[in-house]
């Protein structure tokens, strides 16, 4: 039983891996079967017998019901984002802070990824809250000084939380999210350097572009030319590592992006 249920978990994780490189129907009927081989390990790697391997377990189905989630429109997708959400929490309860503290930020960090995609679906201020807090939470274990990398990484999807928070928040409040998250994205850049990290750090400069554009069209923006420019600073700034060649996508997504960003300031009479 525990080499089946072992098994199990690890066919669930390639059939993850084939569903997240596959498109279409076909990419869902792997995460479907992969949720399924999850759910079976879980007959025998019970939260009694096998505390650490369950909340392995339930973490990794979690992560499989949010990639669903995140591909599938309307209800049913609300309702796997929720499934996704509580396995995090029951992950939770076995790796605590005090016990389990890296596998406790791996969880929260993830936990916060799928109530951060409820709240951006359901235009809920209060699950974006809820994705703060856990972000914030994982960062009490994963430091800058001990784990840079995942600390970093944590700052950027921290900021981007706080930017959905923003634009949905009028006035004061909102321009006060948004400018957090100016703060976290740049204190992932303190890591994510162009040097060390190439590619994220043209991500998160990206990123500071979509939030600058952002700003410069919330109602408390008082300098909307100003914000639109420092958004062109950051999506040139991305496109000197997104390779036409290498990095299609990338390239593609950042110009298309600076196109908005160049008609704004042309609407505005400040083309650069």
């Amino acid at each position: 039983p525990l080499d089946w249920a072992m098994t199990q978990n690890n066919l669930a994780a390639a059939l993850q891996q084939q569903g997240t490189r596959t498109e279409g129907a076909a990419g869902a009927a792997l995460l479907a079967r992969a949720v399924t081989a999850y759910e079976a390990a879980l007959k025998v790697r019970t939260r009694q017998d096998h505390p650490v391997q369950w909340a392995q377990t339930q973490n990794n189905l979690a992560n499989t019901l949010q990639q669903q989630g995140t591909r599938t429109d309307g209800a049913q997708g609300a309702a796997l984002l929720a499934r996704a959400v509580a396995a995090y929490e029951a992950a939770l309860e076995v790796r605590t802070r005090q016990e389990h503290p890296l596998d406790w930020a791996m969880t929260q960090n993830n936990l916060a990824a799928a109530l951060q995609q409820q709240g951006t679906r359901t235009d809920s201020a209060a699950l974006l809250a809820r994705a703060v807090k856990a972000y914030e939470a994982a960062l009490e274990v994963r430091t800058r000084q001990d784990h840079p990398v995942q600390w970093a990484m944590t700052q950027n999807n921290l900021a981007t939380a706080l930017q959905h928070q923003g634009t949905r928040t009028g006035g004061a409040p909102g321009a006060a999210l948004l400018a957090r998250a100016v703060k976290a994205y740049e204190a992932a850049l303190e890591v994510r350097t162009r040097q060390d990290h190439p590619v994220q750090w043209a991500e998160t400069r990206e990123n500071l572009a979509i939030l600058e554009a952002t700003r410069a069209t919330h109602d408390s923006c008082t300098g909307p030319v100003t914000a639109y420019r420092a958004a062109l600073a950051h999506v040139d700034a991305a496109l000197t590592i997104y390779d036409p060649k290498h990095m299609p996508f990338n390239h593609t997504k950042a110009t298309a992006q600076r196109d908005q960003i160049l008609a704004a300031l042309r609407g505005l009479d400040q083309m650069p």
